[in-house]
């Protein structure tokens, strides 16, 4: 029995676009870091408010 080999594209991190390694192919990984994380969904957020009020 062998492993079985799945390759995945690297994509690119949400905030700043630099190519993430893809470790795990069923949750890809978004964001380079936690502060990135934090920084794109603190947008989404004002963003979604933003629209919201305006």
């Amino acid at each position: 029995m062998g492993v079985i080999e799945i390759e995945v594209d690297p994509l690119p991190c949400k905030w700043c676009r630099r190519p993430l390694e893809q470790r795990r192919w069923w949750t890809p990984k978004r964001f380079c870091n936690g502060w990135h994380r934090l920084k794109y969904r603190v947008t989404q957020f004002f963003a979604l408010v933003g629209t919201l009020l305006g």
